[in-house]
């Protein structure tokens, strides 16, 4: 009798100890699932969201800086060249794509209100391609032309700063949560790892578990990798947003900064300037005779020529100067800083000069000049755009006068 109380009593006590360690294999098992199966879900959702925003923020910003549909137009109105006015066909699509692929996605109040900013300074410029056009029929100067159908792209890149920001909010809040995510699964997984191991020794006299509990433990550590190998995707994507960015602030062709940075560099430099109460020049330089390189030599030289002469002027500015390309055969030049006024008669002076030197390695005998036309900020203007217009009006007088020469202020 006292046999059979002990037999009972030893099966209860290995029926309770073997609910005990499924139910705790179970809920690890669960858990770990579950959590594995949200934080997969997040990265996907992550990884969708991330790579549509930045690819349709890229294409805005290639729409808005050089290379793109304001770039295109405004070269129409200036140089009223038919290849302009045939690429603005192309870009008004691209833009348009660009601008209803954002649209589409989960956006923010301020990101709607920046979205709808942009649109609307797109459909201003749209408007006027048609009178761009008709006051090139009907041949009217470049810059009585560019004033008749002028329209401010300001708003635009402020709105696009603000979608900037937000994109780079989001990729911030994403990353942090996913992160969250799993490190809460780390330490669910160490607190299985550690509480498996007591309950299943304490189980193996009676049931014999540990075989099979090494082989639970051989299997959360593969889980643990494939945890780590999804951590490296989602910094490998976090790296493709980056260079998205870079993407959209740099020439390809040059390397060198593209319309784009230069607007936001210098209207920075401009705020700074007006607080310190100190001056800052921006030089339009522009090759003279370019299009004939490209039809004697054709266009492979006329990059090269490019990409030579975007090296030379960025070797001869200082430290805090920046040269950026902003259009076909035109760069921009700011001078900002100590002796601003001074500095820019020296950079004119050697602008002139590197460019003068021979092109002998791309072309035998080749030849290259410049015109160079400069305005003061604030004296000339109160914002970039005014102050590339009138270096613009300036490198023009030097064309007419015979080209290769300066004018600034």
């Amino acid at each position: 009798m006292e046999g059979h109380l002990l037999n009972q009593r030893y099966k209860k006590r290995t029926a309770l100890l073997a609910t005990l360690l499924a139910t705790a294999m179970l809920t690890l098992g669960g858990s770990l699932l579950y959590n594995l199966v949200k934080l997969r879900q997040s990265w996907v959702d992550y990884s969708y969201e991330t790579s549509a925003r930045g690819d349709a923020l890229a294409r805005i910003h290639r729409a808005v800086g050089y290379g793109g549909f304001i770039h295109h137009y405004k070269n129409y109105v200036l140089r009223q060249d038919q290849t302009y006015l045939d690429r603005l066909a192309l870009d008004i699509d691209e833009t348009r794509n660009a601008l209803n692929s954002y649209s589409r996605l989960e956006l923010t109040m301020k990101e709607q209100v920046a979205l709808r900013t942009i649109r609307k300074t797109f459909e201003a410029y749209m408007a006027s391609v048609r009178s761009a056009e008709l006051g090139v029929v009907e041949g009217v100067q470049p810059a009585i032309l560019e004033k008749r159908v002028e329209i401010s792209d300001r708003t635009a890149i402020e709105a696009l700063a603000v979608l900037q920001r937000a994109y780079d909010a989001y990729n911030a809040g994403a990353a942090e949560r996913i992160q969250s995510e799993f490190n809460f699964l780390i330490n669910v997984l160490l607190m299985g790892l550690l509480a498996v191991p007591i309950i299943g020794f304490w189980a193996h006299g009676h049931m014999g578990l540990l075989e099979r509990l090494v082989e639970n433990i051989l299997a959360r550590r593969e889980m643990q990798q494939q945890l780590l190998a999804r951590e490296q995707e989602a910094q490998q994507a976090h790296r493709r947003s980056e260079q998205y960015r870079d993407l959209a602030y740099r020439c390809s062709l040059t390397q060198i900064p593209n319309r784009q940075a230069f607007q936001e560099a210098a209207a920075a430099a401009l705020d700074s300037a007006r607080e310190s109460r100190e001056k800052l020049a921006v030089l339009y330089v522009d090759v003279d005779d370019f299009k004939r390189i490209n039809d004697e030599h054709g266009h492979p030289v006329g990059d090269k020529v490019l990409t030579e002469i975007a090296c030379r002027l960025d070797s001869i500015l200082r430290e805090e100067d920046l040269v950026a390309r902003i259009g076909g055969d035109e760069f921009a030049i700011l001078i900002f800083g100590r002796d601003v006024l001074k500095a820019k008669d020296q950079l004119a002076s050697r602008i002139l000069d590197v460019l003068n030197d021979p092109f002998d390695h791309i072309v035998d005998n080749l030849r290259v000049s410049c015109s160079v036309g400069g305005a003061i900020g604030p004296d000339h203007g109160d914002d970039v755009d005014t102050l590339l217009r009138e270096a613009d009006t300036r490198m023009y007088v030097v064309k007419r006068s015979g080209k290769n020469g300066a004018m600034i202020g």
